[in-house]
């Protein structure tokens, strides 16, 4: 889960100055209602990471959008239209767009819904804004008459890090507060670390300095039906909290790999090789939440380049494919770890655990691995 400590700096604008910079045009962005006191304040965003899985803060110009609520009677939107958008600028969310300025907020109890992709080049998807008294619709089936694309985005796809966070807060004029945004995940994650050894290796030490990243592909979940409610993030599929595979084959030798999804592979460390042995990799991917099945299996292939197997004297490329054991489904928010042990005896891929982001239950042997053998 992350954490954001966002901080709002109260400036004090007497209404004639409100006039005078309208007439002479403020360059911030002011809310649709004003406040009865006549008074605005300027709000800005500054954050600090607390915790994550990993340990690292949000990406370096990822994009965030708020939207503030004036959570009274009769308010069905937010009180900026269509939110606003901010990007991470090192300790502080700064604000972004056509109309990069300021915030400006009246007094009153506000709802702040905050969406981030954790990416700089992956847009946050547009969601409806409709709120009942000041609270975002609770979309619970967007199938149902009545409820429509209420509340939600249907902009979703696999391979993106969706976060969300909310937080309810009294403003007062001239107090300045703290308001800490718990961001938290509401995609799955799938991590695999190859694990290599002295029997799967590179040719030399040389060759392991500079030994290639694999290439993985994983069976993705479907996207049918999927939206995310602004209401607390929640990403559902009509009434359920989970989806389906995609169908990706039914054998090792024959899978389509473009129907997986690929995963972005890097080093476990930094360290450097100072034998035959790579460092250790680690592939991870984003994708809707996957709903448990008895029995249910994932497949994943893995290529690598240059590895030296057993008793082999050059380098060959090594495809491995497996089968995930997933019967209790890939929920959100958790992180479903497996490992693929390279040696020259055996090759297996372990049972998972289930890491924060949350601890969740998806676990167990995978079956059926194979390893086809091209030499270089």
């Amino acid at each position: 889960m992350k954490y954001l400590k966002v901080t709002y700096k109260f400036v004090s604008l007497l209404f004639f100055g409100l006039c005078i910079g309208l007439v002479t045009g403020c360059t911030d962005e002011q809310a649709v209602e004003g406040p009865d006191s006549g008074v605005m304040s300027e709000i800005h965003f500054q954050t600090s990471a607390f915790t994550r899985a990993d340990g690292t803060n949000l990406e370096s110009g990822a994009q965030v959008h708020v939207y503030p609520y004036h959570q009274k009677t009769g308010v069905t939107a937010p009180i900026i239209t269509g939110g606003k958008a901010y990007t991470v600028d090192g300790a502080d969310l700064a604000p972004a767009g056509e109309e990069a300025t300021a915030m400006l907020l009246p007094s009153g109890t506000f709802g702040f819904y905050a969406v981030s992709t954790n990416s700089s080049s992956e847009a946050v998807p547009t969601f409806d804004t409709t709120a009942e008294n000041g609270i975002p619709f609770k979309n619970e089936n967007n199938t149902n008459t009545g409820n429509g694309n209420k509340g939600i985005t249907t902009d979703l796809k696999n391979g993106v890090d969706y976060l969300f966070a909310s937080a309810t807060q009294q403003i007062q004029y001239g107090n300045g507060q703290n308001i800490a945004l718990k961001f938290k995940h509401v995609t799955t994650q799938v991590q695999l670390t190859i694990v290599f050894s002295e029997t799967a290796c590179a040719v030399s030490n040389d060759a392991a300095k500079n030994f290639a990243n694999a290439t993985v592909c994983i069976q993705q979940t479907s996207t049918e039906k999927a939206y995310m409610r602004l209401y607390d993030g929640q990403i559902r599929f009509e009434n359920m909290t989970g989806t389906t595979p995609v169908a990706c084959g039914t054998a090792a030798a024959s899978l389509s790999t473009s129907s997986m999804l690929s995963m972005t592979v890097d080093k476990e460390t930094a360290t450097v090789p100072i034998t035959a042995v790579p460092v250790n990799q680690i592939a991870i991917c984003n994708m809707m939440p996957l709903k448990e099945s008895s029995g249910q299996k994932m497949w994943i292939r893995v290529v690598i380049e240059g590895l030296k197997v057993g008793d082999e004297t050059n380098a060959t490329t090594h495809t491995y494919t497996g089968e995930l054991e997933a019967a209790n489904g890939w929920k959100a928010g958790e992180s479903n770890r497996y490992t693929l042990t390279l040696s020259g005896g055996k090759v297996s891929f372990s049972g998972a655990t289930v890491q924060p982001w949350v601890t969740g239950s998806s676990g167990g042997e995978v079956g059926n691995v194979t390893d086809k053998t091209e030499t270089e």
